[in-house]
């Protein structure tokens, strides 16, 4: 039996306030005092039913006791008293029963709510094995449909084959008949673009051998036109180059010459001045060393007269012009030292003709690989010019093959078809070498 959690949860409620409702029953607190209550009604009914008994046969015993009538007013307030707690306990008991009543009504109103709930989920369960067996029944009958299903897909799958294979075998038909066309066609169109291809290769032909002449004639004379300006060039640079030579030559032996006179001029003139510089100072020198002896000799008298005033005089004449002679020798240095300076200036000129010299040598090696050029340039224009032939060999070569091609394919001496496949429909003329040749050309 399946039961939705909805209906699950209503009766564990239900059950629930159902025990709740029990336990509160049952814990009233007039319960057990009912029963105690009850136990006394018993016990007190017994009691009167036994007093009864006794309160008739004690008429038939007064005659001996013979009580009085105080005792006939206890038993009646006895009674009286009895009969109160009897209407307290049966207003009591119907309380009780009220309370119950309620009690009662509230269960069966829980009793009939649960046997409402139970009744919707008998009839939710009913619901659910109806659709339960309708979902069985969908199932068997999906399963059904997938079987069916199943062949249809396997037929058909068989007559898709069928038509495959026919389609396959129509379309290799087809393809063959397409090839055979395109074969056809090719070769036909073959046919027309070699002979267009032969116009253009003879064109082609004449207009390379036109500029293949243009080439060289122009290269011959430009050839000459260098040669003519190379030597001339040649020719200036080497007239040119003497010139500056021999003026170069002149000025640095004149400049030497001059240089030769004046230092010789200046050597002995500063020899001159030297020497009587040199003999004037000693002559100076030996006078000072005089004086000064004489001084030490008149310091030693301590006598000072004119005459050695005179002499103090002299001496200092003679030190002024000591000291004009010594600032003549440093002119004279002076100058000597220009002397070194134009010795400098002379070894600087001749390192510049050296230089000069050795510029001149270059210009001349620098002639040499110009003339090494030149005839590298005629040996390298006469293998041009054997290339040239060469490939004017091979032009002819290459047209004599055309003819030989042309002949073939008007012949009908083809190679095999697969050469001209749909992809490349013009084969290049390259390639051409790959049909055999023959033994004898048309024309």
């Amino acid at each position: 039996m399946l039961w939705s959690p909805r209906l699950s949860l209503s009766n564990f409620h239900v059950k629930l306030t159902a025990k709740g409702l029990f336990r509160n029953l049952q814990l009233l607190p007039g319960c057990k005092k009912s029963t105690v209550v009850f136990h006394a009604v018993d016990k007190s009914s017994k009691g009167s039913k036994a007093a009864g008994p006794t309160a008739g046969r004690t008429p038939q015993h007064s005659p001996a006791c013979q009580a009085g009538p105080v005792e006939e007013e206890d038993e009646r307030e006895d009674l009286r008293l009895q009969n109160e707690k009897k209407n307290q306990c049966i207003l009591h008991l119907r309380k009780l029963i009220a309370n119950g009543n309620r009690r009662l009504e509230a269960l069966a109103l829980v009793v009939q709510h649960i046997f409402s709930e139970r009744e919707s989920a008998i009839k939710q369960r009913e619901e659910l094995s109806v659709q339960i067996n309708n979902l069985r029944e969908q199932l068997s009958n999906s399963v059904s449909c997938c079987e069916q299903l199943e062949k249809e897909k396997e037929e058909v799958r068989v007559t898709l084959e069928a038509l495959f294979q026919k389609l396959q075998e129509q379309h290799q038909s087809e393809l063959q008949q397409l090839e055979e066309r395109l074969k056809d066609f090719y070769s036909a169109e073959w046919d027309k673009t070699h002979e267009a291809y032969q116009r253009e290769a003879d064109k082609c032909r004449v207009l390379m051998q036109q500029q293949v002449e243009d080439v060289r004639y122009k290269q011959e004379a430009l050839r000459k036109q260098q040669e003519a300006a190379h030597t001339e060039q040649i020719a200036t640079l080497k007239h040119e180059h003497e010139t500056s030579l021999t003026e170069l030559k002149k000025a640095y032996e004149n400049d030497m010459q001059e240089l030769d006179k004046t230092l010789k001029e200046s050597e002995a003139m500063l020899n001159e001045k030297i020497e009587t510089l040199t003999a004037e100072n000693e002559a100076l020198k030996e006078r000072l060393r005089e004086e000064q002896e004489w001084r030490r000799a008149a310091a030693d008298k301590s006598q000072k007269d004119a005459h050695t005033l005179y002499l103090e005089q002299e001496l200092e004449s003679l030190r002024a012009v000591l000291e004009i002679k010594t600032n003549q020798i440093h002119q004279k240095d002076k100058k000597l030292m220009q002397m070194d300076k134009l010795i400098d200036d002379n070894l600087k000129l001749e390192e510049c003709l050296n230089k000069v010299q050795q510029e001149n040598e270059d210009y001349k090696a620098r002639m040499d690989k110009h003339a090494a050029l030149s005839r590298q340039l005629s040996t390298e224009q006469a293998m041009l010019q054997q290339t040239l032939q060469k490939e004017s060999k091979v032009n002819k070569r290459l047209s004599m093959e055309n003819e030989e091609l042309l002949w073939k394919l008007h012949n009908g001496d083809l190679c095999s078809p697969r050469r001209l496949s749909p992809s490349s429909p013009f084969p290049s003329p390259r390639n051409s070498g790959s049909f055999s040749t023959a033994p004898i050309s048309p024309r």
